[in-house]
């Protein structure tokens, strides 16, 4: 496989806190990767530098060789890296239908077959048609969680960013995501997630990364990840 985004030596500080540390770090073409760590391990803040809501301190991120390190968002998304937020976002006053429709005018047109370009497609795809007419505001925690992963795609990306994209779902709403997401590789999407289920990313993550203070504490096939003393001291044993 090819790395299809690259980071090196990644710092980002907010005044004296030292959110990322030198952090280096590859996503392979097709790969699900997995990023865990406890909170406020600089998870989430290298999803908003990745993307261009931050800016970092120091560091380069590459994206298909190109360096996007100093692009604003909106020109990161048009590369085709699209990414759901740890809070479920949507236009609450319009319908489930209008907030997929604007995201797919607004998506990001290029040359690669796409499998979604309507939002009929899209709705269908993450299983909400028949919310079409509902108000993005009045539905249920899963059903939105589902409307961000449609407005996600609506993007087009080639790689998309899961930011605790289970966090609140039951068992069953978990075991539709994990479906959903390992079908977007064989459609030339690849994915990088977070999340605090153990039991998730191991069903979906055949590499893990773990974050600690800002630093990479362990990069390596989940289950080696997962045994590795420095993880087991770093989470305590309770996460694991």
């Amino acid at each position: 496989m090819n790395a299809i985004l690259e980071i090196n030596g990644l710092k980002k500080q907010f005044g004296g806190l030292t959110a990322l540390s030198g952090v280096d770090l590859s996503i392979e073409e097709g790969e699900i990767l997995g990023i865990v760590g406890p909170n406020g391990s600089g998870k989430t803040t290298l999803f908003n530098v990745i993307t261009g809501v931050h800016k970092p301190t120091e560091g380069r991120v590459s994206w298909r060789g190109r360096d996007i390190t100093s692009l604003a968002a909106h020109e990161i998304s048009g590369a085709g890296i699209g990414y759901t937020f740890q809070q479920a976002m949507a236009f609450p006053g319009l319908s489930v239908w209008e907030n997929v429709q604007i995201a797919c005018e607004h998506a990001h047109r290029s040359d690669r077959s796409y499998p979604w370009t309507t939002p009929a497609a899209l709705l269908d795809f993450v299983g909400i048609t028949a919310l079409a007419k509902e108000r993005a505001g009045v539905l249920p925690f899963g059903s939105l969680r589902l409307l961000g992963i449609a407005l996600a795609l609506a993007t087009r990306p080639s790689l998309i960013l899961l930011d605790e994209p289970a966090a609140g779902l039951n068992d069953k709403e978990t075991a539709t995501l994990v479906g959903l997401v390992r079908q977007f590789p064989a459609h030339g999407i690849s994915v990088c997630v977070i999340d605090h289920d153990m039991k998730l990313m191991q069903m979906l993550c055949k590499r893990l990364i773990v974050l600690d203070f800002g630093s990479k504490i362990a990069d390596g096939p989940t289950q080696a990840v997962l045994a590795d003393p420095k993880v087991l001291e770093v989470y305590l044993g309770g996460a694991l």
